[in-house]
């Protein structure tokens, strides 16, 4: 009987590989299975793993959806394909899973050479720091469901191409349903950062976030200033960090602001 579903959506980037291997050396591990939704693009070879493909491109909600309508388990973990979760995450998910209806776990940013990865490693760990034993948003590096709701709530909604998994968090807790944080459910995260990425993403989560208020209160709606992302304001930034982080994480923050004022669908 398969216990947990596990959903890694990919455009087919040779980190997958990785990823897989780190869920094949999970330790205590419920029986479980594993599903790569493949957005658009040629099917990686992954022998012994289902895989579903979306014919072209229509972004990871789709993806993600593509692959829960094949899931058995009666619980969901959702991993990116660039992460590489802890020996216990398995684990660890089933077991907050059973207090709680969905959990959020902590995401490790392996930081490269560069003061954008320097700055978002700061926005994790602050995530971290300030966390309680509830929370009122989800990650999609890192997350897991009941199946039963998720689905009772309509899975993801592919209007949004940013903060998709907060859009659905505020839909749970809607239903009624709770997130735990679990700190030990763990994953490192790798990415390459540049300038235009941040800005687009921020833009885009700002407008998301405007759209989500709009709805009338701010569930899941994310941190709106440089303290609550970063930990701390610009000034304090830059004298800790250095004035390039400190400029970041203001082109950031102003980014975040333009969405939030343009609105969604603009």
């Amino acid at each position: 009987m398969i216990r947990v579903s596990v959903v890694i959506p990919t455009t087919g980037r040779i980190s997958l590989r990785a990823t897989l291997d780190a869920l094949g050396r999970q330790e205590q591990a419920p029986p479980f299975e594993v599903i790569v939704a493949v957005d658009g693009g040629p099917v990686p070879d992954v022998a012994g793993i289902e895989v579903v493909r979306l014919p072209e491109r229509r972004g990871v909600s789709a993806a993600r959806s593509a692959a829960v309508e094949r899931a058995q388990g009666d619980l969901i973990g959702f991993l990116d394909d660039d992460v590489l979760p802890g020996p216990r995450w398995l684990a660890v998910l089933t077991e907050r899973l059973g207090a709680v209806d969905a959990v959020a776990g902590r995401i490790l940013e392996d930081v490269e050479p560069g003061a954008l990865s320097r700055l978002r490693r700061l926005a994790f760990d602050n995530r971290d720091r300030v966390n309680g034993a509830t929370v009122d948003y989800l990650n999609g590096g890192n997350f897991g469901v009941r199946a039963r709701l998720l689905r009772q709530v309509g899975g993801f909604d592919v209007r949004f191409v940013k903060s998709q998994d907060r859009e659905l968090a505020r839909r749970l807790i809607g239903a009624g349903g709770t997130i735990g944080y679990a700190a030990g459910m763990v994953v490192r995260h790798r990415g390459a950062y540049d300038l235009a990425g941040l800005l687009c993403g921020r833009y885009r989560a700002g407008k998301a976030a405007a759209t989500m208020a709009a709805a009338g209160d701010l569930t899941s709606v994310g941190p709106r200033s440089a303290r609550e992302t970063y930990g701390a304001n610009l000034a304090v930034l830059a004298l800790r960090h250095g004035p390039l982080i400190g400029a970041y994480a203001a082109l950031s923050m102003a980014a975040h602001r333009m969405g939030r004022r343009a609105g969604y669908g603009s």
